[in-house]
């Protein structure tokens, strides 16, 4: 973009909270110039709104998923023995987790198109 035609000025107020996070972000960032960042976040930057409820749910199933695990682990140990129902529970786990994770994946490979 040249830079021989920006005498246009934007404002904008911020609290002190959201102006500490700003300097924060703008020292990591690498920038040099803070309106270089801003046009940057602004016109190549990408607003992302995650799905919270998507994420809970996945860690709500690795969590059900190793209680299980552990059950069964305490089970084989005293038993010596495993059977099909735990090993198609743990199946079963598992192939609802992928799918979560694979929704997931899709959802952030569409934000990075």
């Amino acid at each position: 973009m040249s830079t021989d035609n920006r005498n246009t000025v934007i404002k904008f107020r911020v609290n002190e909270k959201e102006l500490k996070l700003f300097e924060h972000k703008f020292r990591l960032s690498g920038f040099h110039s803070k309106s270089d960042f801003i046009r940057t976040m602004i016109f190549e930057g990408v607003v992302v709104k995650l799905d919270v409820e998507l994420v809970r749910s996945i860690a709500r199933n690795i969590a059900g998923s190793a209680a299980n695990i552990n059950q069964i682990a305490v089970r084989v140990n005293s038993t010596g023995s495993i059977y099909a129902d735990d090993v198609s529970e743990i199946q079963k786990d598992v192939n609802e987790l992928w799918q979560q994770l694979r929704l997931f994946q899709s959802e952030v490979q569409k934000l990075m198109q």
